[in-house]
């Protein structure tokens, strides 16, 4: 089909017969010559080429100028950096605000990811953060209080390119809570990691084009220091530290399930267990061992041999046993202990029958 805005195409008519003599009106058609066949086939390819060339060309122009606007988008998104953040946060306790600071809460993490953050809209800023955090009852306990569920969303508006980010939260208390209704439900939501991290959330997103997934490998792989306790707005306090240690442990138990079944998540997970804090370490060789790659035997074998972490060391034991577990061949003789011989011993054992026999 023509585009509408295409030029007008000129199609040259002509008669599909050679020219005839009119004084021969009567007379049989002469046959054509070698030199009119000729030109009657350049005529049908100019007309061929022509049509094509007429239905390409604005495909053509369409992507180019699609390709332009994605690049001018590109640029304008990696200017965000000051974020107005406007909404609504709502309560069903008697209280006129929740107990938690919501506002406060998003600012740090925001801020932690590298932006700047204001509250009045006459202030300059780069987009606009709506939330919508409601605080809902969540049904009776046998201690005769009401529970508190909550919904959370986020959607951040760019005035050029419209909602460039959205993403909903839910959280509610534990089955059996381990501390009082309302702040149960607080914690869980906090050691969600889309939500404890959604400042690199949205800084990867916008200025480095990544998904959710990749961001947060990134985060795990970034070390968590003392100044991890710090941020530009002033000292964080320990509890703050602690969620982030809880959300980081999440993300761990959740890589080689799902979107984060991947090669990359794998990778992430043994780079984990060979250099983090002690239970990094343990919950990445417990994932390992889920996963069930038999690839990570010999390796595992290698750690165990070496490491001076008790906790560590019995963690990768374990995660070997999990692996030749879900091994078909598997049998009394599959055991952590024939790892460690052939680690030590570069053979594997065999019945007293057979020879051992070396390994490649």
């Amino acid at each position: 089909m023509l585009h509408l805005l295409s030029p007008p195409i000129r199609i040259a008519t002509y008669s599909p017969l050679p020219p005839q003599n009119v004084e021969n009106e009567g007379a049989p058609p002469l046959p054509w010559t070698a030199n009119q066949r000729r030109k009657a086939s350049y005529r049908w390819i100019v007309l061929f080429l022509t049509l094509v060339l007429a239905m390409i060309r604005p495909s053509s122009l369409l992507a180019l100028d699609n390709q332009q606007i994605s690049q001018e988008d590109q640029k304008s998104l990696q200017d965000i950096h000051t974020i107005l953040v406007t909404g609504t946060a709502r309560t069903w306790l008697d209280a006129p605000t929740p107990p938690y600071k919501v506002g406060v809460t998003l600012k740090i993490k925001l801020e932690d990811a590298g932006f700047q953050v204001v509250f009045h809209p006459s202030q300059p800023h780069d987009a606009n953060l709506r939330i919508q955090y409601e605080e809902i009852p969540n049904g009776q306990f046998k201690v005769l209080e009401q529970g508190t569920a909550i919904r959370y969303r986020m959607q951040l508006m760019h005035e050029g390119r419209g909602e460039i980010f959205s993403h909903d939260f839910e959280a509610q208390p534990n089955p059996i809570p381990l501390k009082s209704l309302y702040w149960d439900a607080i914690a869980n939501l906090e050691e969600d990691p889309y939500y404890c991290f959604v400042g690199d959330l949205i800084w990867g997103q916008i200025h480095q084009g990544q998904n959710a997934q990749d961001i947060l490998l990134e985060v795990l792989l970034r070390p968590l220091t003392r100044q991890n306790l710090v941020n530009s707005a002033g000292a964080r306090g320990a509890n703050q530290a602690i969620v982030q240690q809880r959300a980081r442990l999440n993300i761990i138990q959740e890589l080689g399930k799902g979107v984060f079944h991947t090669p990359e998540a794998q990778e992430a997970l043994w780079a984990i267990a060979s250099k983090a804090q002690a239970n990094e370490r343990v919950a990445a060789l417990t994932q390992l061992g889920k996963i069930g790659d038999s690839s990570f035997l010999s390796p595992l074998a290698k750690l165990m041999e070496k490491e001076g972490n008790p906790e560590v060391r019995s963690a990768a034991k374990l995660a070997i046993r999990l692996i030749e577990s879900q091994r078909p061949y598997c049998d009394e003789h599959s055991t952590v202990d024939i790892h460690l011989y052939v680690v030590q011993h570069k053979t594997l054992p065999m019945p007293e029958t057979n020879k051992d026999f070396i390994v490649q």
